[in-house]
Formats: C-alpha cells, structure tokens, sequence
C-alpha cells in the first residue's frame, strides 16, 4: 500500500492554503486512487475542509502548532517560530501499519503526472528526495557560502553520524520502513534543531538577528531568553547562510543515526525544482511533479528565493 500526505501549519492570511488546493487539485487531476492524508496544526478551514472532502483526502487535525511543539519538547514554544519542524513529526498521525511507500508533499507542489510513477520509479532507496540547490550534488554548481558541506561532514563526524548528503525537504519519498525507525528519534531531530538554533543565534552578527532570523520577539536574542550554559556548551553552527534550511540541516543530521539508511536522489526529469519546470516545459519534456512552483526563479537562494519559510 502506498500513502501520500501533506502537512500545514497555517497562519493568518497564509498563501499555504491557496497553494494546498492547487496541488491536491493537479494531483486528483491524474490520480483519483491513491491515499492522500492532510496533517493541519490549528483549525482546518472551510475550503480546505471542503475540497478534502471532494478530493477524498482524509483530514487529521491537530493542536496548535506552538501548543503541540510545547507538548513533545521544552523548547517548543521557540522552535515553534520556525513553520516547517512539523513535517515529519506528522509522520506519528498516520496510519502507517501496513504501508510500503510514503510520499511526503510541500503544499507548494503540482503535478503535471500521475503521482503513481514516482512510486513506481523509486522504490529501492529508503530515502528520495532532490538534492539542496548549491549543494555538491546540485547541477547549479556548489557555492559553500551557501551551504558549507566540509562543515556539515565535521559536524556529523563529531556527533558520530553517518554521512548523509544535503536534500531538499519539499518533496519526498520513503520506503523499507524508514518512518518507523525515523519516529524512535524525534527527540533527537528536535534537539539538532535547538542546537542549531541556538549556534545561530549565538554566533550571529546583530544585523542577521534583527532582520533575518525568523519570530524574532525583540531584545538581543531569537531565542527569547539568555542563553544558560548548557546551550552555549552543545551548540552546533549552522553551516548554511540562509536560516530557514534548519529543519533540513537537523533532518539530514537525525537520518545520519539511522543505521543503515540508504539515500538516493529523484531526477529532475521526473521532480523540478524552482525554475527548472519552465525549461522542460518550453522543451516539451513535462516532468511528474514541480516543486516552488509559486516562486519560479534560477536565484541563488539568498533569504527566501530557493529555501523560503513556507511553513508547509
């Protein structure tokens, strides 16, 4: 059995829930059959209810996101500030006995394929996904002032993780059980991602907390009180430039405790990202699924070009 989801923490006048029903809308367009759950943190609203409804998308509502970030972890209501740690934390919500794929959706998607060949095309890894754009494996070149992966591979050796390369989040394939074993470390994800947040915060210059570090709530730090020892003592740099990949970063961190996990990476015939839809449109190759199809540009991803805080 396979199993498609999306997950969506919104907020007041969010663009997330327009872009939800247009991806579920290309999905249903060329698969009317496949499993399709829809995590939401907070209330569900009426169009979204109502096209769930017509899409047969079953609906798992959830607390608030800051509350349900409070109730797993004593750093929740700050890490809450960042939108995306709920992706596969949402993965707990499903009903995943019995299950032989997953496949996880930004809202910020749309299908131009049947979503089944994905499934079909990609079953041997545990992990699918594209790489991160300026990464090592990225066919756009690999700029380290974006994402410093000489420091990312330090930081995995002295945690005593395995290696695992740098892949975008948007979209994602799972297979073999890997959610089962993911689970068992959600404590530890979201410790990376403390640790992460606290190395940023810490190690930045005061221009970058006061206008890029996102929920900033005011005074001199993002985290929202003084730092105590033990942070300043477990604290891990942020080895990218742009501050809203954390969730990724903690991500590729926590699977690097899988052992074994195998990792392969979708071809961009078959998953666009950014910009790449419209050169394989213009020449006439389609793909499956495009990926920021809302913020189409070949930008390096500075702010929020490539890597924006959507908040899926």
């Amino acid at each position: 059995m396979k199993l498609v989801y999306y997950s969506l923490a919104l907020q007041d006048r969010s663009p997330l829930e327009n872009q939800w029903l247009q991806s579920i809308r290309g999905l249903r367009r060329y698969n009317q059959k496949i499993a399709v759950h829809l995590v939401v943190y907070g209330g569900v609203p009426s169009r979204i209810r109502s096209e769930a409804d017509r899409s047969e998308v079953v609906v798992h509502e959830l607390a608030d996101y800051a509350e349900y970030l409070s109730g797993i972890s004593e750093k929740g209501s700050i890490l809450a500030k960042y939108r995306t740690f709920h992706k596969f934390l949402s993965l707990g919500h499903l009903p995943t006995q019995g299950l032989s794929q997953i496949l996880y959706l930004d809202c910020d998607t749309f299908f131009f394929d049947d979503v089944g060949k994905l499934f079909q095309f990609y079953s041997s890894c545990d992990w699918y996904a594209r790489e991160e754009p300026y990464s090592r494996q990225s066919h756009l070149g690999y700029d380290p002032a974006y994402l410093d992966e000489t420091a990312l591979e330090c930081a995995a050796r002295k945690e005593g993780l395995a290696q695992v390369l740098p892949f975008n989040t948007g979209v994602c394939l799972l297979n073999n059980g890997v959610w089962d074993r993911l689970q068992q470390l959600q404590s530890t994800y979201l410790d990376f991602a403390w640790r992460l947040f606290a190395g940023m915060d810490l190690n930045a210059p005061v221009a970058l907390k006061k206008e890029a570090i996102p929920g900033k709530p005011g005074g001199t730090t993002s985290l929202g009180q003084p730092p105590t020892e033990n942070d300043r003592s477990r604290v891990l740099k942020h080895p990218s430039s742009n501050p809203w990949i954390i969730d990724q970063v903690a991500l590729w961190m926590t699977l690097g405790d899988l052992r074994p996990m195998s990792q392969g990476f979708f071809d961009r015939k078959h998953v666009a990202q950014n910009g790449e839809i419209i050169t394989a449109l213009e020449n006439g190759r389609g793909c499956i699924v495009a990926h920021y199809f809302s913020n189409l540009s070949l930008h390096k991803p500075s702010g929020t070009t490539l890597a924006s805080a959507e908040g899926e």
